[in-house]
């Protein structure tokens, strides 16, 4: 569920719930709440519902459903745009399928910069390449939001990305002063 401006996040937590009730029944799967900010998963298989999830919430999330469902209700502070387009994700509010409208320059710099996430863009190889990637970005696809939750459907863990929107800030500002 995109988090925006027409749908309240009530209407918007129920829309999903109800998704993920109807994809339990449908495919006899357990229902599961994540709670945000909690760690673990509850194994695999399940229909997960994430509210206002982080990118840790969803990383956990998706292992719980693996050949199960997810839905998301987004908050404002983890925009989840980029994992929905990678992901094909249907919009709840809509019922339409998300269109990926990345270009093929953002999307090949996203699998450039995932084959560097061994060590999550800490210091040296990983982050140095890393940030050469970023700043050889065109600035139309300098998308944080993009770039985040697309390395977040690629399997890229929470803290991993916040280090790379960090430094994919420092890059992006120090190479538009």
């Amino acid at each position: 569920m995109p988090s925006d401006d027409h749908t309240p996040r009530s209407d918007a937590a129920e829309l999903a719930a109800a998704w993920v009730l109807e994809q339990a029944r449908a495919h006899a799967l357990q229902p599961v709440l994540r709670d945000p900010g909690k760690g673990g998963s509850p194994g695999r298989g399940h229909a997960v519902l994430a509210y206002l999830p982080d990118y840790d919430d969803v990383h956990h999330s998706l292992q719980a459903v693996r050949y199960g469902a997810f839905a998301a209700v987004e908050s404002v502070a983890y925009p989840l745009i980029g994992w929905a387009m990678a992901t094909r994700a249907l919009d709840l509010t809509t019922g339409e399928i998300t269109v990926d409208s990345r270009s093929e320059t953002l999307k090949e710099a996203i699998e450039r910069i995932h084959f560097f996430d061994n060590n999550g863009w800490t210091r040296g190889f990983g982050a140095d390449s890393a940030k050469r990637i970023l700043g050889d970005l065109p600035p139309p696809d300098r998308d944080k939001d993009l770039l985040l939750g697309s390395l977040c459907a690629l399997g890229s863990r929470g803290r991993a990305l916040e280090r790379l929107g960090d430094l994919a800030q420092r890059v992006w500002k120090k190479i538009s002063t």
